[in-house]
């Protein structure tokens, strides 16, 4: 059986390192594609290396351009790919613009697509991941989601229940081995963690200011490693000065996984308009500050642990200084051996 894996973005990456182990244990052959879409080295080919995830068989540069210069380009490059390999099956990871082409581009050459983290679902239509997952969703033949809303969502929208298997979380599985890995303490810290990054957030000038006055207005102490993008926006709209006067506000460089794990773990509270770090910080129990009025993993906040501020700086400050989750904390995510059940599914539809 023959695998062609295609990945472009952080969480790409991190989900991949334990589906690759997988598949070479269990004689898979795997062709992995990289395609370049996060070209910065700290958040590509660092992960790579820190995560031991073998050297990419092609691995080709995207322009940073709109993202629909970006589809073609991938769909171009991924589909000649497909026709030189000729898999069985093309596995795509999670709502980015490499997810979506790689998708198209296997769809359109009758190879199955596997889709991780199918059916996590918003009602924001205008977002870009939105939409990159719910196409990609229509065109895959496997359906792998991570969480019951995930499920319960693909079944409600008339995809076939043979076609969605229930597998679990893979950036859990991955979190957990690395927590165990480093002999991490997770505890409630004296900082809170801050991560924003999306283009709702950093291309609008007044939802940053309003997102960087809450985290000053808090008085509270906040690490916040800074996206490539978004440091060049903070810069432009004049903000990077007033973060780094702040006295409150540590700026950090963008950080691989080993290091951005270890600061997750001892935090206090995590501030993010991330879909993977608010996954992250609730595994690790730590109350999530939402950044944006969109509500991936709606379990998070019905159990009472997610608090949706927006980029509204008075809901920052009072969630940053109030927010109290309750004591019980559910298990909303999987087993911890998700990578497992992705690999025995795929292998079990497509062998």
């Amino acid at each position: 059986m023959k695998l062609v894996s295609v990945v472009g973005t952080r969480p790409n990456f991190i989900k991949e390192v334990l589906i690759n182990r997988r598949l070479k244990a269990l004689g898979v052959h795997e062709v992995l594609v990289h395609t370049g879409q996060h070209y910065d080295q700290a958040m590509s080919t660092d992960f790579f290396d820190q995560l031991e995830i073998p050297t990419p068989d092609y691995l080709f540069k995207v322009p940073t351009d709109s993202a629909a210069k970006q589809t073609a380009v991938i769909l171009i490059k991924v589909e000649d790919i497909l026709l030189k390999e000729k898999p069985d099956v093309t596995l795509v990871y999670g709502d980015v613009t490499s997810t979506l082409a790689g998708a198209l581009a296997s769809a359109r050459l009758r190879i199955p697509v596997a889709h991780v983290e199918a059916g996590i679902r918003t009602e924001a239509r205008h977002n870009p991941e939105e939409i990159n997952r719910r196409l990609t969703d229509h065109l895959s033949s496997l359906l792998m989601t991570n969480t019951e809303d995930a499920t319960a969502a693909l079944l409600k929208e008339g995809f076939s229940p043979s076609d969605v298997v229930q597998t679990g979380d893979v950036m859990q599985d991955i979190l957990m081995q690395t927590i165990d890995r480093m002999k991490l303490q997770i505890r409630r810290g004296d900082y809170h963690l801050a991560t924003v990054h999306r283009a709702e957030n950093v291309d609008d000038p007044v939802r940053l200011k309003e997102i960087v006055e809450g985290f000053i207005n808090s008085g509270e102490r906040i690490l916040f490693p800074v996206h490539p993008r978004t440091k060049k926006r903070l810069v432009e709209f004049g903000l990077m000065e007033r973060l780094k006067k702040s006295g409150n506000v540590k700026i950090l460089p963008p950080l691989g996984y080993k290091e951005f794990v270890p600061l997750l773990a001892e935090a206090d509270k995590v501030l993010t308009d991330s879909g993977g770090v608010r996954r992250e910080a609730y595994i690790l129990g730590k109350p999530v500050i939402v950044l944006i009025e969109i509500t991936w993993f709606p379990a998070i906040a019905d159990c009472g642990w997610k608090k949706i501020a927006g980029a509204n700086r008075a809901a920052i400050v009072d969630a940053i200084r109030n927010f109290v989750p309750p004591a019980e904390h559910p298990s909303l995510f999987g087993d911890g051996l998700a990578h497992e059940h992705i690999v025995d599914a795929i292998i079990s539809r497509f062998s």
